[in-house]
């Protein structure tokens, strides 16, 4: 959902209002709009006719997301459009473009962007009375080529797959285009660093795909489209799709369970709806067959996994045709994923991923809504609400605050009205967080080894399983078993040469002082003091974890006092 504003939100919430659409041409000190804006940055001619567009679909199972274009149609009032296109040497072709609306009072400040892009086609309308200019999102870019020169001299990259991301969008060959900026000219894309969300999409690394969890390593010998590319390699293999937020950014959205305290959603119920919404069972996107290939050795895949829903498969049959997934990053050899099946674990969540949602065909909810629903995006989770749909679960009519994934969301900004296209996600049943106990971390150890207090070491016993969080609550490592709790007077430590102890004032490292932890799989770095780590997920915790209290909020949004914790 984008953010706004209070003025934004009060006027968007009013029953009778005129929008108000703006049309910045970079670089330009005379803006358009179709109604008068107040307290505008330049001066603002009203030529704006109409508005259309801003259609993205995205398609979350295979990790692709269409480019999202918006037209703009400017009356040429005296031929002044006309000029102001012979002024340019391109005529304004890839002329960076803002396009902004809010309401009739406000201010420019008060309105949001509705998208900033590039003008990728210009026409006259047929009575040759205005000029439609299409402006496209930043994901134009990816169209592109990369690894241009790989032909002659293999390319090799290796590392997170989100820094590789990153890393492929931003460089340029000179380092000056940001953090990421360090492949040659000839492999990246160099878009600068402002048409990224670079913050959102770090944090979609450390709070999902953390440190070596989901290390890749690729040797690429010819060039390709940047947006196949990412889409196959990485994204589709995270689970992950490609989004443009509403400041016109590059940005990536994992499929995940919506968390209500900090995603913030529009809904959708009778109120503001418009008409009756359809209802498709959506039979036809049944997957309950999956295929893994990967360990590419140059030629070919030498690990491939087959993968079959077999209650899914004996009850409706198989689908029209099993999820194919091809990874040249994945590989069981490479270190650090060495790690004795790593790759195969990553596999085996990304299949349980699929059939979670696929195996049981997730119903499809298309329905029209007020203009004021325009805030929410493609990716966004939306409560639906609506007496007349069926609960079929419960056999009967009536959902309630059923959480759908908006998979397209074309907008008519003439008439008022936006068109949801909606897909099941499974995730409104409920919202999950577990009663855990947490130990934190006092000094860290090395990858595999860290130091708590006395308190926090009994809690724990061998065998369990644990995520592993940093001060900042973002995912550090997830599902590793505690393969040892000792005493520091009993302690095997690993790599003592390198063990410095972090605010040594704090700690007394009596005898019966502090407990070492050592997992059995990589963290990815040395823990930090103030990381915590709690119980994993109820279903990759063993027998005597479980029968600790796991609480289940359902029908109703988190809050501070939901998270129960020790």
């Amino acid at each position: 959902m984008r953010s706004s504003n209070a003025t934004f939100d009060t006027a968007n919430a009013l029953d009778y209002k005129s929008p108000v659409y703006l049309v910045h041409f970079d670089g330009e000190i005379i803006d358009y709009a179709n109604r008068k804006v107040g307290q505008a940055n330049h001066v603002v001619k009203l030529f704006v006719d109409k508005v259309t567009g801003l259609t993205q679909k995205v398609t979350p199972e295979e990790g692709k997301a269409t480019i999202g274009d918006i037209t703009i149609t400017l009356l040429d009032m005296e031929y002044e459009i006309t000029a102001l296109l012979a002024t340019d040497t391109y005529y304004f072709h890839r002329r960076k473009t803002t396009v902004k609306a809010g309401y009739m009072g406000m201010t420019e400040a008060q309105m949001l962007t509705i998208l900033t892009g590039w003008v990728t086609d210009i026409k006259m309308t047929g009575d040759l009375a205005a000029w439609e200019f299409t402006i496209t999102d930043p994901q134009k870019w990816l169209q592109r080529k990369i690894f241009r020169g790989a032909e002659s001299a293999t390319v090799t990259i290796q590392g997170n797959p989100i820094n590789i991301v990153l890393a492929i969008l931003t460089s340029t060959g000179e380092g000056t285009n940001g953090d990421y900026d360090y492949y040659s000219s000839s492999v990246g894309l160099g878009i600068d660093t402002d048409y990224i969300n670079i913050a959102a999409i770090e944090a979609v690394r450390d709070d999902w795909y953390p440190g070596d969890s989901n290390y890749m390593k690729f040797s690429i010998t010819k060039r390709e489209s940047a947006k196949d590319w990412l889409q196959n390699e990485i994204f589709k293999v995270l689970n992950i799709y490609p989004i443009v937020d509403g400041d016109g950014r590059f940005n990536l959205k994992p499929v995940k369970p919506p968390i209500a305290s900090r995603d913030m959603v529009q809904s959708l119920d009778e109120d503001t709806i418009i008409d009756l919404p359809t209802y498709d069972m959506n039979l036809a996107a049944l997957i309950n067959e999956v295929e893994v290939h990967y360990d590419h050795d140059g030629d070919d895949y030498a690990t491939q996994i087959f993968y079959i829903d077999s209650t899914s498969l004996n009850n409706r049959g198989p689908g029209k045709k099993p999820l194919t997934i091809k990874s040249k990053g994945l590989h069981t050899s490479h270190a650090p994923a060495s790690i004795a099946d790593r790759a195969s674990d990553i596999c085996q969540k990304r299949k349980a991923k699929i059939f979670g949602r696929w195996s049981t065909p997730p119903i499809k909810i298309d329905c029209k809504a007020f203009f004021s629903r325009w805030l929410s995006d493609p990716g966004d989770q939306v409560p639906v609400t609506h007496k007349l749909l069926p609960d079929l679960e419960t056999g009967v009519r009536g959902l309630t605050a059923r959480r759908m994934e908006i998979t397209n969301r074309p907008i008519d900004w003439i008439n008022g009205v936006v068109t949801f296209n909606l897909l099941d996600t499974g995730f409104g049943k409920g919202r999950y967080t577990a009663i855990s106990p947490r130990m934190t971390v006092v000094s860290g150890v090395s990858v595999t080894q860290f130091m708590v207090s006395s308190a926090d070491g009994v809690k724990f016993e061998e065998g369990w399983v644990i995520d592993i969080y940093d001060a900042g609550m973002r995912v550090q490592a997830a599902n590793l078993e505690i393969t040892s709790i000792a005493s520091l007077e009993t302690a095997d430590f690993e790599d003592t040469a390198d063990v410095e102890f972090e605010d040594t004032a704090d700690v007394e490292f009596a005898e019966s002082t502090g407990y070492i932890i050592t997992v059995g799989s990589t963290i990815g770095a040395t823990p930090s003091v103030g990381w915590v780590a709690t119980f994993s997920g109820y279903g990759n915790c063993v027998t005597a974890q479980q029968l600790y209290c796991f609480l289940y909020a359902a029908g109703h949004g988190m809050t501070a006092a939901d998270l129960i914790s020790p």
